[in-house]
């Protein structure tokens, strides 16, 4: 049986989005298992390479979906270890989703509709990875003005 060793690259080109302030729309929260990841971190604690995908698809000032040049809608990640408390990246993240509202009782551990989240559109900080790729560093609520 023949071994095929895959090109370069397949991976795609990296997203052409600038960093800074933008529009996105949340799409998902997936927890995704990275094993090459896993092991010990920069700060010597274990690391299973498990994470949280927060996915957001991007928008222009005028709320419309932003295409890359193939035509497919920019969808930008956050990515969050599995810790959820107060002070935790996730936690930051979910602030910038959810009214002070539900974020008040997402830290009682009250129910609330988590599935009206789906498709809201916030602010979101754009960074590149030291590779080159886009993702969200940061989201900071809903915008003022038209309503999502």
């Amino acid at each position: 049986m023949p071994f095929n060793l895959p090109t370069a690259n397949q991976s795609g080109d990296t997203p052409k989005f600038e960093d800074g302030l933008a529009l996105a729309r949340f799409d998902d929260l997936l927890q995704k298992s990275h094993p090459d990841w896993a092991g010990t971190d920069t700060f010597g604690h274990a690391d299973d390479g498990e994470r949280y995908h927060f996915v957001f698809t991007m928008l222009d000032e005028d709320r419309a979906v932003v295409y890359d040049e193939g035509e497919d809608p920019i969808v930008l990640e956050a990515t969050t270890r599995l810790a959820t408390g107060q002070k935790s990246n996730f936690a930051a993240i979910l602030k910038g989703i959810l009214t002070a509202a539900e974020f008040a009782l997402w830290e009682a551990n009250e129910s609330f509709d988590g599935a009206s989240i789906q498709g809201r559109i916030v602010n979101v900080t754009v960074a590149h990875s030291k590779k080159g790729w886009p993702f969200i560093e940061a989201t900071h609520g809903q915008p003022k003005g038209k309503r999502a």
